[in-house]
C-alpha cells in the first residue's frame, strides 16, 4: 500500500527529468515529507544520475539523531537529503558550486 502512494512523485520526477531540467527546489522541495525510500528507488533506476557516473551510496548522521542521504543532482551538486528516525525526508541542503548556477 505504502509503494501505491509513492508512484505518484516517481512519475512526476521522471516527467520533470524527461521533458525539461527542474530546479533543485522543484525536484528536491517535493521529497520533503516523502520516506527516504522513494529518493534511493529514483536513484537506483537505470539511466539515473547516479548509474551513470556509478555512484556510490553516501550517508552519515548530524548531531540531531537525524541522518542524510547524498544525491548526486548534476555535475558538482549533490543534495543532501536530511531524514528523521522515521526516515521521513525533512529538509534538504544543495552542495557544490554547480548548485549555483541551474
Amino acid at each position: 500500500m505504502k509503494h501505491a502512494a509513492l508512484l505518484p512523485l516517481i512519475v512526476a520526477l521522471g516527467a520533470c527529468r524527461a521533458s525539461q531540467v527542474p530546479t533543485i527546489e522543484e525536484y528536491a522541495g517535493s521529497a520533503v515529507g516523502q520516506n527516504i525510500s522513494v529518493v534511493r528507488d529514483v536513484v537506483r533506476r537505470p539511466g539515473s544520475r547516479a548509474t551513470t557516473i556509478s555512484w556510490q551510496e553516501r550517508t552519515y548522521t548530524l548531531p540531531s539523531g537525524h541522518w542524510v542521504y547524498v544525491e548526486p543532482d548534476r555535475q558538482n551538486c549533490d543534495i543532501h537529503y536530511e531524514v528523521n528516525g522515521e526516515d521521513i525526508i525533512v529538509g534538504y541542503t544543495p552542495v557544490g558550486s554547480g548548485c549555483v548556477h541551474q
